[in-house]
């Protein structure tokens, strides 16, 4: 089962019943799920490819969180959080671009582990924000702080190595995904207007001048 199969299994389930602890641990597990596959995304050594790629996985993410703590989430929705919470995170993200862009192939290696933090502690967020709405957005900033490095201390190479081998095939089929909507949602290019060139407007025909008429003198002798 990958984790696409997981994450469409637990929206599936009823957690109005469900303890407080067990939702917390269902939902750290799919922050978990999706960290990972981010930073399988981050391998990619184009810069900000992964920025396009990234958003229909913390879409799910946010969907599924939702889902856990009783809150139906939109696609849409989802996105205008992720957005809205990406201002928080949006230093970290040039950083990493940055680096992907100074080091065109290992640097992609190099974001792997800040790529889970990230997503981890974007998916903090959603948990806290699920479950206080009314949190403040300095609160929501210091929540993101602490879990960024949270998740920092939780990342594992092992770990990661088994989520890609198990889920390359269906992060492949989100990126696919991702690239198609982006194609359909670009407006279509303009047509450039030919341009005309000038016309040249006729030089206005300067009158003839008229000869002087020759004076004829009477020769008288």
């Amino acid at each position: 089962m990958s984790w696409l199969d997981t994450l469409d299994d637990i929206r599936t389930r009823d957690f109005s019943k469900v303890p407080v602890k067990e939702r917390d641990k269902t939902a750290r597990d799919v922050i978990n799920m999706c960290s990972y596959a981010a930073a399988l995304v981050a391998i990619s050594p184009l810069p900000l490819s992964d920025v396009v790629l990234t958003l229909p996985i913390q879409t799910a993410m946010v969907i599924t969180v939702g889902h856990v703590y009783g809150r139906k989430v939109s696609k849409a929705s989802a996105r205008d959080l992720i957005l809205e919470l990406g201002t928080t995170a949006g230093v970290g993200l040039l950083a990493r671009q940055g680096i992907k862009a100074l080091i065109p192939v290992f640097g992609a290696l190099l974001t792997v582990a800040p790529a889970f933090a990230a997503n981890w502690a974007m998916g903090r967020v959603a948990m806290e924000y699920f479950q206080h709405p009314d949190l403040s957005r300095e609160n929501l900033k210091e929540v993101f702080r602490r879990a960024r490095t949270e998740g920092s201390s939780l990342f594992s190479k092992d770990a990661f190595d088994r989520f890609r081998k198990q889920n390359t095939k269906a992060v492949e089929d989100v990126a696919k995904e991702a690239s198609e909507e982006e194609q359909a949602e670009a407006p279509a290019p303009k047509k450039k207007a030919s341009a005309k060139k000038p016309q040249r407007k006729a030089a206005a025909k300067k009158p003839a001048s008229k000869k002087p008429a020759s004076k004829r003198t009477s020769a008288r002798q």
